[in-house]
């Protein structure tokens, strides 16, 4: 986790809402959520930074594939977890940041998947704003959206982060 991880996170937020009308649902994402890919140039700095400072510090070795969008959610998933697939020897590092100023609209809750619904998460990240919260995505792992978030499709009031997520190889045991 860190916490204020960008110099002017509000450049984000105005860039979203120039382009609001342009995100489209994510049928694949695993929660409700309306999408914006990132351009290829800034995701490849969010690779150089990635590799930089946190590839190691998750035991992955080297970056083979990275997407990346700017996420509104548009209502608390049905389900409360989820976890990223990937191939023997590979693994997903998942990276979002919060571009939202309201911490009621919540944070990453990681459930315990061998626990039932109600029992309590094996953790969770508060919201705040220009947090990043960087974990591997094998891990469950949901956005911790409550029944009464005011959810908005406005990106300046909404639940607006940037996230991106890193196939790599894992680092030897």
């Amino acid at each position: 986790m860190v916490d204020d991880a960008l110099a002017e996170p509000g450049r984000w937020v105005e860039l979203a809402a120039r382009h609001a009308a342009e995100f489209a649902v994510d049928p694949h994402a695993g929660h409700p959520v309306r999408r914006l890919a990132l351009p290829g140039p800034v995701l490849t700095q969010l690779d150089v930074y990635f590799s930089e400072f946190l590839r190691e510090p998750l035991g992955f070795r080297r970056v083979l594939d990275a997407q990346g969008w700017l996420s509104l959610a548009t209502a608390a998933a049905p389900r409360p977890s989820r976890a990223s697939t990937h191939l023997p020897g590979q693994g997903t590092a998942v990276f979002s940041l919060c571009l939202f100023e309201d911490p009621a609209l919540g944070g990453t809750l990681f459930p315990d998947p061998r626990a039932g619904a109600a029992a309590p998460p094996l953790g969770r990240v508060p919201a705040r704003y220009n947090r990043l919260v960087v974990f591997d995505g094998g891990r469950w792992h949901a956005p911790d959206i409550g029944p009464a978030a005011a959810l908005s499709e406005d990106p300046r009031r909404g639940r607006l982060t940037l996230d991106a997520r890193f196939t790599c190889r894992r680092r030897a045991q």
